[in-house]
């Protein structure tokens, strides 16, 4: 059972089966838009690898399964920048160079954490009407990595 709710600006619907709720997000030129569903974000996370630290963005704490990302519009308008061991595919928008999600490219054999193939961390700044400074923010050490 979907049920919907308007808080602000903000619309967004909960599945009240699955508790997750569907977010709506872009890029800051709209090119690129897409919704995901999600358990209610009340955390993200920041990463002090080499391209995080110069992004400064604020990641999904969870890794989002694939069949979790309802739609993406403007894939076209997506590129993609990997470096390293390229075990992550880091997407950025070609017009505005914003990275809305960065999705798992490969794990190393001896990795036990949840991401797998395939999944993505979404760009919290990139959701609508969700303030990334409210939200409790973990740092995930992935310089060391």
């Amino acid at each position: 059972m979907n049920c919907c709710r308007t808080a602000g600006n903000r619309r967004w619907v909960s599945d009240q089966m699955s508790n997750k709720t569907t977010y709506q997000a872009s890029c800051h030129c709209g090119a690129v838009r897409f919704r995901f569903r999600s358990e209610e974000i009340t955390k993200g996370c920041r990463c002090n690898c080499s391209i995080c630290v110069r992004k400064g963005i604020v990641t999904s704490a969870a890794y989002l399964p694939p069949e979790d990302l309802e739609q993406i519009e403007g894939t076209s308008s997506l590129a993609l920048y990997q470096f390293g061991d390229k075990d992550v595919n880091h997407h950025f928008c070609r017009t505005c160079g914003i990275c809305p999600f960065t999705t798992v490219a490969a794990v190393p054999p001896t990795y036990g954490g949840t991401a797998k193939p395939g999944y993505y961390r979404i760009n919290l700044g990139c959701v609508e009407s969700l303030d990334v400074y409210a939200l409790d923010i973990e740092i995930i050490d992935g310089r060391s990595l």
